[in-house]
C-alpha cells in the first residue's frame, strides 16, 4: 500500500512515536514502509508537553521543524506519556493545568506553561502554519508504569483539545486491548528496555507496533 508516495510525513512526540523500544524503528518508519511516506522525523524520547526544565520538550520540535522550513502533508505526534510522570515521586513533571481561553504564541512558552497551555498552543501553531496538512493524534495504549488515572485524564485532556481543532485521534487506549497493566500484555508487547526480565510496560515493541499500534494508526490515515 504505496499509496502515499511523494508525500511528506512529520512525526513529533516521544518515545513510543520515536520506536524506543523496537531499535528507533517507531511509528513514522512504519508509516514510510508500508504507507510510502517520505518520513521527517522531530521525534525525541522523554519529550513532554508541557514545559519541564532540564527534559525534552514538544515545542523545541516544531521550533526546529519551523526552523527547518519544512512542509509537511501530513503529521502525526503524540504527547503526554512523560507529563504525567513523577520524576521526583511528588509532582507531575508537568502539571495538568486548565484549557486557556486562547493558545499562546510558541515564542512566548516557557518555565511554569503546563500541559494544557502548552499542548493547545502546539496544536494551534500545526493548524496555522500547516493549513492544508492532514493532522493525526495518536494516545497511546494503557501504561502498567503511568498511574491510570492520571494517564486517562491527560489522554482526555489531548483528546478534547484535538476536538476543538477538528484533529482525528488514532485511539490505541481505548480502541486497543493493549493494556500492560496485564503481565502478558506487558511482556509481549513492550521492550525489557531496562534489563528488568520483562517488558516495561511502556515502549512498544515489534509485536506492540505491528498488532496493536499500526493497524488502528494507519486506519486512521486512510479517513484523513
Amino acid at each position: 500500500m504505496q499509496k502515499f508516495t511523494g508525500k511528506k510525513l512529520a512525526v513529533f512526540g516521544d518515545s513510543i512515536i520515536d520506536g524506543a523500544g523496537n531499535n528507533k524503528y517507531g511509528v513514522g518508519e512504519y508509516l514510510a514502509k508500508d504507507m510510502g511516506f517520505t518520513l521527517l522525523k522531530y521525534s525525541c524520547g522523554g519529550a513532554r508537553v508541557g514545559y519541564c526544565k532540564g527534559k525534552h520538550w514538544l515545542i523545541d520540535q516544531l521550533k526546529q521543524f519551523l526552523s527547518d522550513g519544512n512542509t509537511p502533508d501530513y503529521i502525526v505526534f503524540n504527547g503526554f506519556t512523560n507529563d504525567c510522570y513523577r520524576t521526583d515521586e511528588v509532582h507531575f513533571d508537568s502539571a495538568l493545568g486548565e484549557i486557556p481561553s486562547s493558545p499562546k504564541a510558541i515564542e512566548e512558552l516557557g518555565e511554569g506553561d503546563d500541559f494544557s497551555v502548552c499542548f493547545l498552543t502546539f496544536v494551534d501553531a500545526l493548524k496555522k502554519n500547516f493549513p492544508q496538512a492532514k493532522i493525526l493524534f495518536m494516545r497511546p495504549h494503557k501504561m502498567g508504569r503511568r498511574e491510570a488515572v492520571a494517564q486517562r485524564e491527560y489522554g482526555d485532556r489531548a483528546a478534547e483539545i484535538c476536538a476543538m481543532y477538528s484533529i482525528p485521534v488514532a485511539d490505541i487506549y481505548n480502541d486497543s486491548d493493549m493494556d500492560t497493566f496485564k503481565e502478558d500484555d506487558r511482556d509481549k508487547y513492550t521492550a525489557d528496555s531496562y534489563n528488568w526480565g520483562r517488558g516495561d510496560c511502556t515502549h512498544p515493541n515489534k509485536a506492540g507496533y505491528e498488532e496493536k499500534y499500526m493497524p488502528l494508526i494507519e486506519a486512521a490515515i486512510l479517513k484523513l
